[in-house]
């Protein structure tokens, strides 16, 4: 699969209205026999596809944001190289570095020029805390490409910052024409919240997001004596990365998780008519660190439906056995799969009994077909399900369907749920294929172009299949 994606068709995840996917349970009206199965991504490989290997990279690969450019064909990386000890006093503890592949698998680190590092230019070092006052530390960085932008400003990069050598924290907004030459603007944001965030442009509102942990915990955590705090998930939001509304208290953990858990994150993200989210869940007591699935579906209200790991740590020993993440960025979709980079770390938090240094992280890559979050399953003794109304948005339905060793049959009912002529399951087509994309079809409609415009639902029969979502084109 990796060796086409070069030359495959590639987009991130905008809102789409006429997208039906069935992890989201508000599509549903009815389901009889049917269960929600989540699955999970599978790694495209075992060991990292990116590891720390030159002087100024040190030990750590961690926070990062990826983007597929279609002009080049390239996969553009940007990432944290972040080694904090007596022998990297910042800024030489926090770097982002700049690096490019055509697979995803085989990466690149250009020498850039820019920034030098125990004397000498020759490094893919494309931003340091340099020339930025009292601002010497920064944590996150996180990369929009905005093409619609002026030229200038074409890559803004928001970073969290910390003032040394007092204790005061902001964020800053860099801009860049090619997501190499960066320029500082020297305008600090949100004061009171940080460290490890996100900033999403959330399409469907026209606004900008930034998740981080809830205000006031940096104050917390240098009182004397320090005041009790857990991280949990706030947002912010802004249309144009300067004045900010909120926070909104987006998740916090409840009676039903393990004592000592905390929301290290939340990566929030449209997905099909509503929103995803990868929640970085962090058990404190045991240090580990994996992510969850959660869902909304104004953005306001997030759902947590499974509470088990979606992405999960690897086996005992691996390089990813403590923490694991996706970066900064939506799933990049490639023809029929998606995929994912993350961060795999094999130490834990830094802590001050037994400080876990120096930190080991890298990057890996994950996959999964298209719009597979989660799906309606049921064996061979069959069972069924209703959608809620939605309006028809298109001259062609299509089902994203696991069938090929059963069958799924569609009817098509009115708003009301009547039955509508030649949209019957004795009139429907038996789908019996496994595709993202499988066109609906009846005897007597190989469309459902006379329904367009109308507010219909849909009644799916099925046996020994999974049914992911439905759509319309």
């Amino acid at each position: 699969m990796l060796e086409c994606l070069s030359i495959a068709r590639t987009f991130t995840m905008p809102h789409n209205p006429g997208l039906h996917l069935l992890c989201h349970p508000w599509e549903l009206q009815t389901v009889i026999h049917m269960r929600r199965t989540w699955n999970r991504p599978a790694r495209v490989q075992m060991p990292p596809v990116l590891a720390p290997t030159e002087p100024w990279e040190g030990t750590s690969i961690v926070w990062s944001s990826m983007h597929y450019d279609a002009a080049s064909k390239q996969f553009l990386l940007w990432y944290e190289a972040w080694n904090p000890g007596a022998d990297r006093p910042p800024p030489l503890d926090s770097l982002v570095c700049f690096a490019t592949s055509v697979d995803g698998l085989q990466w690149n680190k250009p020498e850039l020029g820019l920034f030098e590092w125990n004397g000498s230019s020759a490094n893919n070092i494309c931003w340091m805390m340099h020339n930025t006052g009292r601002w010497r530390y920064l944590d996150s960085p996180c990369v929009l490409v905005e093409p619609s932008a002026p030229a200038d400003r074409r890559y803004r990069m928001v970073i969290y910052t910390q003032s040394k050598p007092e204790a005061g924290q902001a964020f800053f907004v860099l801009t860049s024409p090619n997501g190499i030459n960066w320029t500082w603007h020297d305008e600090p944001f949100l004061t009171e919240t940080g460290d490890r965030f996100h900033c999403i442009f959330d399409d469907r509102r026209g606004e900008y997001w930034l998740t981080s942990r809830r205000a006031h915990t940096y104050r917390d955590k240098r009182a004397n004596p320090p005041r009790p705090r857990i991280r949990s998930v706030e947002r912010w939001r802004s249309t144009d990365l300067r004045t900010w509304a909120g926070p909104d208290i987006h998740l916090l953990p409840d009676d039903a998780d393990p004592p000592d858990t905390e929301f290290y994150s939340l990566y929030p993200m449209t997905a099909g008519n509503a929103y995803l989210g990868y929640l970085e869940f962090y058990d404190r007591f045991v240090e580990r660190l994996h992510t969850e699935l959660v869902i909304s579906r104004d953005g306001n209200t997030w759902l947590r439906p499974e509470r088990t790991p979606w992405l999960d740590r690897g086996t005992e020993g691996a390089w990813d056995d403590m923490w694991v993440f996706p970066t900064s960025n939506d799933p990049l979709v490639f023809g029929d799969h998606m995929l994912v980079p993350y961060v795999g770390r094999a130490t834990a938090h830094a802590g001050v009994r037994e400080p876990m240094r120096p930190p080991r992280c890298s990057l890996g890559l994950l996959t999964f077909g298209r719009d597979r979050w989660a799906a309606l399953t049921v064996g061979q003794d069959g069972g069924e399900f209703v959608t809620e109304p939605a309006p028809v948005t298109g001259d062609q339905l299509v089902l994203n369907v696991d069938a090929e060793f059963g069958d799924v049959r569609v009817a098509v009912l009115d708003e009301f749920g009547g039955p509508i002529n030649g949209f019957s399951h004795a009139h429907a087509t038996p789908i019996v294929s496994d595709a993202v994309d499988v066109p609906v079809r009846w005897q007597t409609h190989g469309s459902v172009a006379s329904l367009y415009g109308r507010t219909v639902r849909l009644y799916v029969k099925a046996s020994r299949a999974s049914v992911y979502a439905y759509s319309y084109a």
